[in-house]
């Protein structure tokens, strides 16, 4: 047995030997993305007083920490899908979450330049592409739960990513703590008492709320020891001196009205930058154990890594490059995205130059906390919060999250970091709005920013046999007239009666997408009166589009003709001719309110609903219909109020 051991260890220093001396003769630098998920920076390195976080900050004490580092998406797939292919995420049609949106075929991925460039590239092992790339096998030389940088050849440079699952948001469940604690990776008390918690002034003072805040607390340690363990390995494979290493969180996280929501806590990361002496002449302005406090943003990564190492650059890339002796000028603003976040609808886009941050919410009808039922799913603090509000005991800040939103908010991130108190009508800001907002309108016209089509839409604008593949390339044509489109997408948002004739003349419009955000502007105006009742009739037989016939009808509903807009949302729901329509159609009835007429053999009957489609054009529409169903059955003969 004793010579077992020697010879174990022998072959151990003979291997590390061996890498050492590849990596001394390596022409290239390997490439070490780390990732954690869900997390805001409540880390130490950021002057979080309560974070345990050791490795994170050792590895800080030698790097370079950016403190205005941001997603740009305040949920994983469509985060991810940006840090991918370094474009914005509407402007390739992936911004709703989850999809499975087919790209054209000339959109990037990085990690394919890497390996043109003769890197061997690994991801272990969360994708979440978030579109046609989930399944692209040809991506990466090896993408699974084994998939490690040690299986490349010799001599061969890497890029490796490894994605560390603890801190997400489903492992907060009771039952994933009790196994944390079970196992010896978690204290069986808190670190850190729950009654000590600081609370954010959103989250109402409940012993499951300050139990989860703790337990959060806990798995961040737990994630860092993690990450100390990578770079450990890193080190005694002889790698560390010829590795740059990043260290983020996909985006921001991870209680409830954080992730999946345009306030700083769901999109400002901890990002943290090495570059070993070997190869800071790659980066002139590199500067080891320093802050930066320039902005940073996700579609700026793979534009940023590929040209530190001199590689082609895609002319598609929207970043810009922050780092290296191609450096770019810094942006001035950070822009963000949120929309359909699984079985929810939603449309909302934000701005912030670092110190003001504003967001335009283009379906304020749709409250931020009745959105996607899936956080009360996996954590106690999201259904105490719940509860708190349902039984009025939740003070007007922590209410916000389930009222009704604002059109436009606007933020003063310095003086309130947490985001809760809108200064939209401040006269002292009314020049930083302004900026703002015209900021935001620009981009998303430059950027050619699809979430101005309604997503069932897609499949009547592109496709097989038709004049566009992609919602790409539509969007990139002639064809998509966003300079017109947006204006009215706004007006409709505002829902003002001094705008009705222009709503009912959008409803004649040849544009689909214009006679869509028409329907919603008269939804948003809800008057009963006979000539909207009328208007909308006649609209919704002769419209041929199968969700504007939907909006239609939710738009009749609170005009004053319940009945009948039941009878066709009923209708168009039952016969939708997939599973995107048959999503829509379901918020539409509950929307609408005429839910209420619905029997609970309506509800099985759209539970034992088929489809002809392939998967590959609405599998998450079918598959996240099933979540709203479900939980309408599970309620029955209550119902569920999402408004």
């Amino acid at each position: 047995m004793k010579k077992l051991f020697i010879y174990v260890g022998l072959l151990a220093i003979s291997l590390a030997t061996k890498v050492a001396a590849q990596n001394r003769n390596q022409e290239k630098p390997n490439v070490l993305w780390i990732t954690c998920e869900d997390i805001s920076p409540y880390i130490g390195c950021y002057g979080f007083e309560q974070a345990l976080t050791p490795n994170i900050d050792k590895l800080a004490r030698k790097s370079v920490r950016y403190t205005n580092a941001y997603a740009n998406a305040p949920v994983c797939g469509v985060a991810r899908v940006t840090l991918l292919t370094g474009m914005y995420a509407p402007t390739i049609g992936t911004h709703n979450f989850r999809t499975n949106t087919q790209l054209a075929a000339n959109i990037p991925a990085y990690p394919k330049i890497f390996k043109e460039a003769g890197y061997y590239c690994t991801n272990n092992y969360k994708k979440d592409y978030n579109s046609s790339y989930q399944k692209d096998k040809s991506i990466w030389n090896e993408s699974s739960k084994k998939a490690h940088y040690k299986n490349r050849k010799e001599g061969q440079p890497f890029f490796s990513v490894f994605n560390i699952k603890i801190t997400h948001e489903s492992q907060l469940a009771i039952n994933k703590i009790k196994g944390y604690v079970a196992r010896g990776e978690i204290p069986q008390k808190p670190r850190i008492n729950p009654t000590a918690i600081k609370l954010p002034p959103y989250h109402p003072d409940v012993p499951e709320i300050r139990e989860d805040w703790a337990r959060f607390h806990d798995l961040i340690t737990l994630m860092d020891q993690k990450v100390g363990n990578f770079l450990t390995e890193l080190k005694e494979l002889g790698l560390e001196d010829n590795t740059i290493v990043f260290f983020y969180s996909d985006h921001g996280g991870m209680l409830s009205r954080s992730k999946r929501f345009l306030y700083n806590v769901g999109t400002q990361v901890p990002f943290i930058l090495h570059i070993p002496k070997k190869w800071q002449h790659l980066a002139p302005d590199y500067k080891a154990a320093n802050k930066e406090d320039k902005i940073v943003r996700f579609v700026d990564f793979p534009k940023t890594i590929t040209s530190l190492l001199d590689m082609p650059v895609p002319k598609k890339m929207q970043g810009k490059v922050f780092l290296g002796k191609h450096k770019e000028a810094p942006p001035k603003y950070v822009h963000f995205y949120r929309d359909r976040m699984s079985e929810r609808y939603d449309f909302n886009r934000a701005v912030t130059d670092g110190t003001h941050y504003f967001i335009q919410n283009f379906a304020p009808h749709r409250p931020r906390g009745k959105s996607t039922r899936y956080g009360y799913t996996v954590q106690q603090n999201w259904r105490a919060n719940e509860a708190s509000f349902e039984n009025g005991k939740s003070n007007d800040i922590q209410s916000q999250f389930y009222l009704p939103k604002p059109i436009k908010e606007l933020f003063d991130t310095k003086s309130d970091p947490w985001h809760i108190s809108n200064i939209v009508e401040d006269p002292k800001q009314q020049k930083k709005l302004k900026e703002l907002s015209e900021e935001l309108d620009q981009w998303m016209i430059t950027i050619r920013d699809t979430g101005l089509i309604p997503e069932p839409m897609f499949h009547d604008l592109v496709g097989a046999g038709k004049k566009h593949a992609t919602i790409y390339e539509y969007a990139q044509s002639t064809d998509y007239e966003i300079e017109r489109i947006l204006p009215i997408a706004k007006l409709a948002a505002q829902g003002a009666q001094e705008n009705k004739e222009d709503f009912f003349n959008f409803l004649d419009d040849p544009n689909p997408i214009v006679r869509y955000w028409g329907a919603y502007g008269i939804f948003r105006l809800a008057q009963n009166d006979k000539k909207t009742q009328h208007k909308l009739t006649k609209s919704i037989s002769q419209e041929t589009t199968p969700v504007n016939q939907l909006i239609l009808a939710q738009a009749l509903a609170v005009s004053g003709n319940k009945q009948r807009a039941f009878e066709l949302l009923l209708d168009g729901t039952k016969n939708a001719r997939d599973g995107y329509v048959f999503l829509f159609g379901l918020n539409a009835l509950q929307y609408s309110h005429t839910d209420e007429f619905l029997t609970k053999q309506d509800w099985l009957a759209f539970q034992n609903k088929t489809f002809t489609t392939d998967d590959k054009i609405d599998k998450y529409g079918k598959e996240y219909s099933k979540r709203i169903i479900n939980d309408a059955l599970k309620l029955w003969p209550k119902r569920r109020r999402v408004d």
